[in-house]
C-alpha cells in the first residue's frame, strides 16, 4: 500500500510514501537436508493443535519467535500435516520522505536540490525466521528484510542497499537541467 501526499511550502516541495504489507508466507520444514540432499518444501512437520505458533520473546528480533513446541517431526521421509506456506512471517512498514526545491537560472535552465530519507523513522523490519526445525536458531529472524529480499549478486537482481526494509538512508542530490 502506498500513498503520496505532495505539498508546496514556500517554494519547497514535500512528498512521501508509506509502505506497509503483511508478512511473506513461511513453510516450516523438519530439516534442511534429507539423506544429504537439499530439498525445498520436502518434508514438513505436524502442527500440534492447541500450541501457539508464535511466542513472545524479548530476546528475539521483533520480540517474538516461532514456537518449537507447536511442531512435531514425523519419522524420516514422512510428510506431516502442516501445510505449505501456512504461517505468515513478519510484516513491513516504513515511511519515505523527499524535500526538494527548484531554483530557476534562466528560462530553460534550472537547478534542483533534493534530500530523500528512506525509512525515515528507522523502524526495524525483520526477515522471515529460520524455518528448519533442526537449526538451533529455528523460529528467530537472523537478518533485516532488505537482506532477505536481495543479496546484491547478479543472479538476485536486487540490491539490499536500495531495498525496502533496511535501516534509515539519507540521500542528497543536486541536478542541473537545461
Amino acid at each position: 500500500m502506498s500513498y503520496t501526499a505532495p505539498k508546496r511550502l514556500g517554494g519547497w516541495f514535500l512528498s512521501g510514501i508509506w509502505h506497509a504489507r503483511t508478512g511473506f508466507p513461511i513453510t516450516v520444514q523438519a530439516a534442511e537436508e534429507y539423506v544429504g540432499i537439499s530439498f525445498i518444501n520436502a518434508f514438513r512437520p505436524d502442527w500440534v493443535y492447541g500450541q501457539p505458533l508464535w511466542v513472545a520473546d524479548p530476546n528475539s528480533p521483533g520480540d517474538r519467535r516461532l514456537n518449537p513446541a507447536a511442531f512435531a517431526v514425523q519419522p524420516s521421509g514422512v510428510q506431516g500435516n502442516l501445510g505449505r506456506n501456512a504461517i505468515a512471517g513478519f510484516g513491513m512498514s516504513q515511511v519515505d520522505l523527499a524535500l526538494s526545491r527548484e531554483f530557476r537560472i534562466r528560462d530553460r535552465a534550472g537547478l534542483q536540490f533534493r534530500i530523500e530519507a528512506f525509512n525515515l523513522s528507522n523502524h526495524p523490519n525483520f526477515a522471515d525466521p529460520v524455518k528448519y526445525l533442526d537449526n538451533p536458531l529455528f523460529g528467530q529472524s537472523t537478518s533485516m528484510l532488505n537482506m532477505m529480499l536481495g543479496t546484491g549478486s547478479p543472479g538476485s537482481g536486487l540490491s539490499p542497499v536500495l531495498g525496502s526494509g533496511g535501516p534509515r538512508e539519507i540521500q542528497l542530490s543536486l541536478r542541473f537541467h537545461f
